[in-house]
């Protein structure tokens, strides 16, 4: 395409403008800085246009094109792209929770923007919603493990061929996520307490360390004496959050709507049995499979490891940094 006759003037005035500013220096004896001042240009700039002259001659003066000369697509193969669909369609992941897998199981790094765009394209984006007003709430994280452990019952459920009750008894850790969970057709205080015992065995943290917190509703089955008389037993405070404030809890919340979304939507459960043997399968993908986007895409497993082994560390440390002189301590850390 040709330029017209007024854009042609400029670009000549540009390269004589150009011309002008390299030859200074030969013209007048005036140093770089002082050509450079008096046109408004950097030296960076000054030194770009003298050494394409030098190259090219009066054609260097010229703007060029600033595309770059090779441009690195990452190739989508059908496999990858088959992936994110399945992963959309089956598993119902959204963008951050492919983005996730992808790394973890292919190892191709791809941005979110991307796999919304391969969505959008396949009618499998988002889609839109009346925008509700939400109260903001404070957010919290214990920084260490079994600091605080978050207690609910989900259900009652039942399954297609039944009318028996169904509950999932749960157990959260307040800061890597980890859960110890069960499939119960009752929803005592004594099949509560099973579910903490089985947290308190699993994850011993090095002799078998209890949480110092357990965070639940006002059911009966957490305000019941044997309840109370268990944590009170083995030395672990009872937190118990205020009526009509589920989002207290919101993380052992949000792994309910996980169980529900990608457990119980998805399976087709003949009996309880096969539910139970299922479900203790699903605790554990989440646990140590399933990337979860509240800890950076870490498994939660890998958050409590992490966490444990940071929090060790930090408490040999103090140790290490105070020592005993008769009766008096000494602080030896400067």
């Amino acid at each position: 395409m040709g330029y017209t006759s007024a854009v042609r003037k400029c670009i000549h005035i540009e390269i004589r403008t150009r011309f002008r500013l390299i030859h200074e220096k030969d013209w007048t004896g005036h140093t770089v800085s002082i050509i450079c001042k008096r046109y408004g240009v950097s030296r960076k700039t000054y030194y770009k246009w003298n050494n394409r002259y030098k190259q090219k001659g009066i054609d260097g003066l010229s703007d060029v094109s600033k595309r770059p000369h090779t441009i690195k697509y990452k190739k989508l193969t059908s496999e990858i792209l088959e992936t994110i669909l399945d992963l959309r369609l089956i598993k119902r992941f959204g963008c951050n929770r492919i983005r996730f897998r992808l790394r973890r199981i292919v190892g191709i790094s791809l941005s979110t923007r991307t796999i919304y765009k391969i969505l959008k394209r396949h009618g499998l984006n988002i889609l839109k919603c009346q925008a509700r007003i939400r109260k903001t709430y404070k957010r919290f994280a214990m920084k260490h493990p079994n600091d605080m452990v978050q207690m609910d019952i989900l259900g009652p459920f039942y399954l297609s061929n039944s009318s028996e009750r169904n509950y999932i008894i749960s157990c959260l850790d307040d800061c890597s996520r980890k859960v110890a969970s069960r499939w119960s057709e009752r929803k005592r205080s004594v099949d509560v307490l099973n579910v903490l015992e089985d947290w308190i065995m699993t994850n011993n943290g090095g002799g078998g360390s209890k949480p110092k917190t357990v965070m639940h509703d006002n059911g009966k089955q957490f305000t019941s004496r044997i309840f109370k008389h268990f944590l009170v037993h083995n030395h672990i405070k009872d937190k118990r959050i205020p009526n009509s404030y589920p989002q207290l809890q919101g993380k052992i919340e949000a792994y309910n709507k996980i169980v529900k979304n990608e457990f119980l939507a998805l399976e087709d459960i003949p009996n309880i049995d096969d539910g139970k043997l299922r479900y203790d399968m699903f605790v554990k993908a989440y646990n140590e499979a399933r990337e979860h986007g509240g800890i950076n895409g870490l498994t939660p497993s890998e958050m409590f490891l992490q966490r444990l082994i940071t929090s060790t560390i930090d408490k040999g440390t103090k140790q290490q940094s105070v020592t005993h002189v008769g009766n008096r301590k000494c602080n030896l850390s400067v």
